[in-house]
């Protein structure tokens, strides 16, 4: 398994971390997970072009997670590039209404032939392919959202906590995992409902027994705090990291 972050930031312009977004690498499958804003061209300058997209997973449907939905289906309408590559989507309840709304919006531009796209709606669940498995659970952030945990084709685990505060369901998603890679928004000082911050974040990882914690989705402010520190404030003792644009994991 190979995981490249795409947009470690938010929706706030940051020089230097982009809107989130990951996509990872299996045996056979390449998954672009929540695809805001350009991701689809940080993807390409990072190694993965759009024609090796398989599936295209969603946390939640907030616009800096889902911003390049709709050029990524406009891009594989040109048949130039693409001809009839197929794709899958993957997300919480309100998946069919985003795509309904695109629909709506751009009309034949954005709609791929019947044969060519799938659409699967996920909440408490569990998927299985050739050469990945995916977990979903619930977590705290709208009323939809959640979070995924990955297993490869030789047991690795990617747990990813998409946009969360702090929830049991969190450390069940996060439990032993090889890498974690967990949202931690704003410093413990600025705290807001919904998101984690470091030492949060480190208490989940310290719970889940976390093998690797990454932290990700960090708002310019989180420039100014030594968030590395305030992770081990949290008794969290093993390798921790914060993401940066373009940052690839190997497990």
């Amino acid at each position: 398994m190979r995981v490249t972050i795409l947009g470690s930031g938010t929706s706030i312009p940051h020089p230097e971390r982009s809107s989130p977004g990951f996509v990872i690498r299996f045996d056979r499958t390449a998954i672009l997970v929540d695809p805001s804003s350009g991701s689809l061209h940080r993807a390409e300058k990072y190694g993965t072009p759009i024609k090796d997209i398989d599936c295209v997973l969603f946390s939640h449907y907030h616009p800096d997670h889902t911003g390049d939905l709709g050029p990524l289906l406009f891009a594989l309408k040109n048949p130039e590039y693409f001809d009839v590559k197929k794709l899958t989507l993957i997300g919480p309840p309100g998946l069919e209404d985003l795509h309904r709304g695109l629909l709506d919006l751009y009309g034949s531009w954005v709609q791929l032939e019947e044969e060519r796209l799938k659409i699967r709606e996920i909440y408490d669940d569990q998927l299985k392919f050739p050469d990945w498995t995916v977990r979903s659970l619930p977590v705290l952030h709208t009323k939809n959202s959640v979070g995924y945990r990955f297993i490869d084709s030789q047991g690795k685990v990617f747990a990813y906590s998409g946009d969360t505060d702090y929830c049991k369901d969190l450390i069940e998603l996060t439990e032993a995992a090889d890498v974690a890679l967990i949202e931690a928004a704003q410093p413990s000082e600025l705290k807001v409902e919904g998101h984690l911050t470091p030492k949060l974040a480190g208490k989940v990882a310290q719970r889940a027994g976390v093998r690797q914690l990454i932290i990700t989705h960090l708002y310019p402010v989180c420039d100014d705090y030594d968030l590395l520190a305030e992770i081990r404030s949290s008794g969290y003792q093993g390798p921790a990291a914060i993401a940066r644009d373009g940052m690839e994991i190997r497990l």
